[in-house]
Parts: C-alpha cells; structure tokens; sequence
C-alpha cells in the first residue's frame, strides 16, 4: 500500500520524486546546485564571514557564573577595556641587573608611544614593574622575568586598530633583544592568532584528507570519474555549510572557534558517504540492465530513501545537544546539522542530476584491477562473518571481552575545560601565560569574581568589605581584593586571584565554599541582595556540570528518538533494543581509549598529542551524538539487507550471514573514509579537536568491525527468530519501511533475478549497491 510505505498519493516516496524530477531537469538542477551552495557561502563572507567568540568560557548563562557576568554587564561596566599583559623573561639574567632594566625601559618607550591609525595613543594605561613596590608582583620570586601591565580602551574594531600598531613593536623588540623571552598575553591578538591557525588547518586538513578519501573511493570504485564525483558533492556541501554557519554567527550570536573545524569534520565524512552508498546502487543497477532513468529511480527509491532516513537520524540525534541549552553546542549543532543536511539534499538533487549527465560516463578511467566485478557474499568478510555464525557464543564473549578492556580506563574519566595552555604553543599569548604560571605559580591571570548587587547601599558595602577577608581567610584565594563598581554603581564586582589552572580540584573547591558557605554568612543576612560567583574557574566548574548533569538528558532524548525510529522501521522490540546496546558498548570502548591517551598518556606522544588533566566536556556528548547518528547508516543498510534475506525465505542463521557479508564492502569502504577523516583531525593544534577526532575515529572503527561482523551476527544469529518479535498490544504500529520495492516496468527489463530467487524485484534489495549478478 502506498500510504503504509509513507509514498503519499502518487505511490512513490517525496525522495523518489525528488530524484527523478531532478534527473529530468538535470542541468537546471546541476547549475542551480552551485549557485545555491557557492550562494551560500558568498553571502556568508559579505556578511563578514563566521564571527566568533572569544576566549573559552562556554557556560549556560544561566548558571551562577553566568549570571554574574551578566548582571555586572547589565549594570554598566563603564568603557570597555582590555587588559594587556607583557612578559620579559631572561633565564640567564635578573630583573635588577642595569641590562635588564635597560630593554625593559626600551620596550616600555616603544610601547608608550604607539598609535593607532587615526593618531590615538594605543594603550589607556602601561605600568613599569620598576615603578611600583615589590609588593605588587610584576617582578617575579626568582628575579628573572618582569611583567609590563596595561590596558586598551575601546570597542572591538577599535582594539584591534589600536593592536594592529602594537604588534610590529612587539616584533621588533623580540628581534632586538634575542636573548630575551618576550610575549605578549592579549585577548585579541590571541584570538586573531588562533583564528589564522584554525584557518591553516582547515586548509591543511583538506589537503591531506581530500587524496586519502579519493584513493580509498578509487578502490571502492575502481573509476576516476566515480571517484571524483562525491568529492564534489562533499566540498560544495562544505560551502554551504559553512555558509550556513558564518550566516547564523551574524545573524544570531557569535560562534565557538572549534565550530568550523567540525563543519569540515562532518560534511566531508557524511557526504561522501552518502555518496557511496547512492552511486553504488546507481552502477549496480546499470550492470543489471536498467536503463539510465530506472536505474536512478531504483538508486533513489532505494540507497536515496536510506540515505533520507539516515541522514535525519544523524541531525536529530545531533539535535539532541540543544536540550542542554549552551551556546557553544547550540552553534557547533547548528554548523554540523546544516551540513548534514545540505549533504542530503544534495544526495537527492545533484547526485541524480550528475548521473543523469553522465551516464556510464561515470565509469570512465576505471582501473582494471579495482574495477572488476566481485560476486556478492564472498570474501574475507564473508568467511568471517560465517565463523561468527557459527561460533557466536565463543566470538560474542570475546568481543565483549575485548570491548569491556578498552573501556576500563573510563572509570576515571575526568571532564573540564582546556585552557590556554593547551593551544598551540606558537600562539604569542599561549607562551606568555606559560612563563606567568611558572614564574608565578601563587597566579597572575586567574580571577574569580564575587558580583553583588545593591552595592550602593551602606550595608552591602559593608558585608563587601567583610567579604574581602573572609573569603581570603577561607583560603585559596590571593589578595588584596579589587573592587570594581558598575557605572550605575548598583552592582560592585569583588576580583580575587587564585592560583593554578582553571581546572584544579583545589580551585573548584574554592568556588564552592565561597558558594556554600562565605557568601550565606556575608550576604544572608541582607535582603534582596544577590551574591553571584563567577570567573574562569567557576564557569569549568558550571560548563562541566551542565554537561555531566545533562548527559542522561541527551541519552535519553537520541536513544529514545532511535528506539522508535528502528521499533517502527523494522516492527521489532528486539532490533531496537540490542542496537542500543551494541552502540553503549561502542561507546564505552571509545571513551575509554580517550581517557587512555589524552590522560593517560598512553600512546600520546606516538600519535602527537599532549596528555592532559582532564577531556573537554562537550567532547564525550558530540562523540556520543555523532557517531550513534552516524552508525544508524550502518544498522538500517544491514538490516534492511537482512530482514529482505529473511522474507524470501531464508532461515535465520542464513539471512544474517547474508544480509551482513554483502553489505561489508560497502560499509568498510564508507568506514575506512570515515575513520581517515576524522583520525586527520588529532594532527590539528587544538586539544579539544583532537580529542573529538580520535573519539570519532576509534568509534567508528569499533562500530564497523567488531560490532558490525562480530557482535551484531552473533546476538542476531542466537536470538533467531525473537529478532523480529513485536508484542501483540503494539501491533497498531503502521508499516512504514526505509526502503520500497520500485514499480516493476521501470526500465526495459522489469524485474531481474537474482541469487536469492527469480521474480523478485531489484529494487527490493539493500541500499548497499553490492552487486547482484543473475
């Protein structure tokens, strides 16, 4: 029935429609695609390109350390400034030697006298270290390094004109002085500095991902032509999304630095295999003998309609990151669901319309060794699969036994924020913070903030005075205190430093006895005034919460979402339920192999990368999000292959054999691309990037191998028959299949038998394009 395959009136699928009409009309479409992507971006980058946040604080607003930000901002926080800090070490020298003075004094002049273009003096304030008492600490413990204090006034544009004529000074002083360490910490520079460093990976990512993944497509291909064409799809994709993100950052609210590194991660990764699986099937139909028209009606009714499923499971399972309600998620969501998104229009639109031009042209180049043809069902994967089958007790508790190892480290998974120390060691600001933890290790630049409000009022003046001991007399904060009033003078700001990093147990502790604590025996007693208590440390501490606290919210929300997907798809209570937990175990094992490398240290330095105390919060979640998304690819091809193997007759154990040995090649090869782009990414700079990419890589690899040829044949081979038990009370469930049988006069030939019985159509078959000789 066309309504219970949800085809609509016309009995064939909006995907099918789509397809065909777009392969009619194929150089309108071809054209028009390019205008829409390449619009896109164009309008994007006249908007001027993605704008981004700076700095790393990525907490709810609503969180305390949120609301003290925002309640200070509320009340006026005067002319914005930004402090700027200049670190002069010399390892071999002491800050009180007549040299030593003598650069700093150099710098200071230099420093003194810069402006910016429209002849304003650069900076607002700079203090010499030689100018104030020892008390103050701009010269550190050990004698050998002074830190030059100022401040910039100004808005954005006007900090970065003000700055612009400061870095050249700054790189004359460094030339003329080699002897000395000199580096600048600054919000903007520093972000200018890492956004030219993103954008160089983003380059030379592309440069090494785009001839891996187009060697790999030549061997699943064995055809140039075939080969180029997704790759294609996949960088128009990436235009549009990007623009798609630069658009929103104007629009709506800027976007995490990370958030077009992981437009690049997931377009080039789900497009191409979209591709795959699309092309594939379009080729498989040509060698049976369709005509160009039926065989990409088949592709569409078959791998297209699977590719539509998949690719909405992938977006709302990414979706499942605004339940929690961040800002940086929000816009990394954003960027990765419109790529996804535009990748699956394009699969419907522009795929069809290409093939249509091209024909068996799509052929051309082939290489004769990869192109031959490989009857369905045999192979390496094949024999092992039917060692699974039958093995799949001893196999089973193997690969458990495997996946439960690789997962033990995740007992001591600790989540938080990388800081500045993390980035690129080549970033200015990175290597001056470097020298103030060192030299100064009772800190320097790391802040916490009590916000008050009715600071006017004689009473909260008093409890603020009252606080500024009490909360130093708690310990693991650093006086004296700097109290900074609103320009209403409504709200006040009481400014502590505190030692260590953001992400240092002792400073969480700190935040939450001041919260727990000081702050009710200060400001309790004074009705209506709040207390809020924020800074860097305060928002690791309400970002990781978030996160933690929202991680069963996220769960709950994509397995749910996936739960009904497959319940309804495939009529099972038992498909549903032994898919989520495979996919658990997957997780488990990929988690566990972060906290292994990245806190661990194991294998780090092999690999290139920096261990570390702790994963980036959102990381373990995007991990989560993306690759069940990404794996519900592999689980509908396989069990549409499967439960197709079944209703023509086969028995169990045969139709898992089946259904799991002739989509293997397809699925390694989609895999294998997969796994290469994102292992690319642990080469990136950024911790928070590499760890997202080898969480994804090793995820997916898992996912592909041990799940898909071990564990998944197994439960399937010993659960039999219940595989496809539905309790009588859900038989109201309406059949709605991912995939439909195309009409049987398509093409000249109709229907083609097959292996598995004569007169069953074509497309009946997998979305999987392995091809079925007659």
């Amino acid at each position: 029935m066309a309504s219970s395959n949800g085809t609509g009136r016309t009995g064939k699928p909006i995907t099918v429609r789509v397809a065909t009409w777009s392969a009619r009309h194929r150089w309108p479409v071809f054209v028009l695609w390019f205008v829409f992507t390449i619009g896109l971006f164009a309008t994007s980058m006249a908007m001027g390109g993605t704008r981004t946040v700076q700095g790393t604080d990525a907490s709810h607003d609503s969180s305390e350390s949120g609301l003290a930000a925002s309640t200070f901002s509320a009340a006026g926080s005067g002319t914005p400034h930004e402090a700027f800090v200049l670190v002069v070490s010399n390892p071999s020298g002491a800050a009180t030697d007549p040299e030593f003075r003598s650069t700093v004094g150099d710098i200071i002049a230099a420093l003194g006298v810069a402006k910016d273009p429209a002849g304003a003096a650069a900076f607002a304030q700079l203090v010499d270290p030689y100018s104030v008492p020892p008390e103050a600490g701009l010269i550190s413990a050990d004698g050998t390094s002074v830190r030059i204090v100022g401040a910039l006034d100004g808005d954005a544009a006007s900090l970065t004109s003000k700055l612009a004529a400061v870095r050249p000074l700054l790189e004359t002083a460094k030339a003329a002085h080699p002897d000395y360490a000199i580096h600048a910490l600054s919000t903007t520079l520093m972000t200018e500095d890492l956004n030219k460093i993103i954008m160089g990976d983003l380059d030379g990512s592309l440069k090494l991902t785009l001839p891996l993944t187009f060697l790999i497509l030549l061997v699943a291909f064995g055809a140039i032509v075939a080969a180029g064409v997704p790759l294609v799809l996949a960088l128009s994709s990436l235009l549009a999304g990007f623009g798609i993100l630069g658009i929103y950052s104007q629009l709506v609210a800027p976007v995490a630095a990370s958030a077009s590194q992981l437009v690049l991660l997931i377009g080039l990764a789900v497009a191409v295999d979209y591709s795959l699986f699309i092309i594939t099937r379009f080729r498989t139909e040509r060698r049976l003998g369709r005509d160009k028209n039926a065989a990409i009606e088949v592709a569409s009714s078959t791998a297209g309609r699977a590719v539509f499923f998949s690719g909405f499971a992938v977006a709302i399972s990414i979706a499942g990151l605004f339940t929690l309600g961040v800002d940086m998620l929000s816009s990394m969501a954003i960027g990765c669901i419109g790529v996804v998104l535009v990748s699956v229009l394009g699969s419907l639109t522009f795929l069809p319309a290409t093939l249509s031009i091209l024909g068996d042209r799509v052929d051309l180049g082939r290489i004769p060794f990869l192109a031959r043809d490989r009857d369905e069902g045999t192979g390496l994967w094949a024999r092992l699969v039917g060692s699974v089958v039958r093995r799949p007790v001893l196999l089973g508790l193997v690969a458990i036994a495997i996946l439960v190892g690789m997962a033990l480290p995740l007992g001591h998974l600790r989540m938080g924020q990388t800081d500045i120390t993390s980035y690129p060691s080549e970033v200015d600001g990175v290597a001056a913070l470097k020298i103030l933890n060192d030299k100064w290790p009772e800190g320097t630049t790391l802040t916490l903030d009590v916000v008050v409000t009715h600071a006017d009022q004689p009473s909260t003046q008093a409890a603020i005075a009252e606080l500024q001991t009490a909360a130093i007399a708690a310990g693991g904060l650093k006086g004296p205190a700097l109290v900074t009033p609103s320009t209403d003078g409504t709200v006040a700001r009481v400014t502590f430093v505190m030692p260590g990093t953001q992400n240092d147990q002792a400073n969480h502790a700190t935040v939450e006895r001041l919260r727990g604590d000081v702050i009710p025996a200060v400001f309790g007693e004074l009705p209506g005034v709040d207390a809020h208590v924020g800074g860097a440390a305060a928002a690791v501490l309400d970002s990781t919460r978030t996160f933690s606290d929202g991680l069963p919210m996220v769960f709950a929300f994509v397995l749910g979402l996936s739960f009904l997907l497959l319940l309804v798809a495939f009529r099972s209570i038992v498909i549903p339920t032994t898919a989520i937990l495979l996919n658990l175990l997957s997780m488990g094992a990929a988690y566990g192999v972060l906290t292994l490398v990245f806190q661990d240290g194991w294998l780090a330095r092999s690999i290139g990368v920096t261990p570390g105390p702790v994963i980036e919060a959102f990381v373990p979640l995007f991990v989560f999000t993306i690759v069940y998304g990404l794996s519900m690819d592999y689980h509908l091809f396989i069990l549409t292959r499967i439960k197709e193997a079944r209703d023509q007759g086969l028995d169990a154990r045969a139709a898992v054999a089946k259904g799991i040995s002739v989509t293997a090649g397809t699925i390694t090869s989609a895999a294998a691309i997969m796994v290469i782009v994102f292992s690319v990414f642990v080469t990136m700079k950024f911790a928070s990037i590499q760890q997202l990419g080898l969480g994804l890589a090793v995820a997916v690899f898992i996912d592909a191998t041990i799940i898909r040829t071990v564990l998944l044949p197994a439960t399937m081979r010993l659960l039999g028959d219940w595989n496809w038990y539905l309790p009588g009370f859900m038989g109201w469930l309406p059949h709605v299949t991912i995939e439909v049988e195309p009409d049987g006069d398509m093409g000249h030939h109709g229907q083609v038998e097959h292996p598995v019985g004569p007169g069953v159509p074509v497309g009946g078959m997998a979305a999987t394009g392995v091809s079925a000789r007659p």
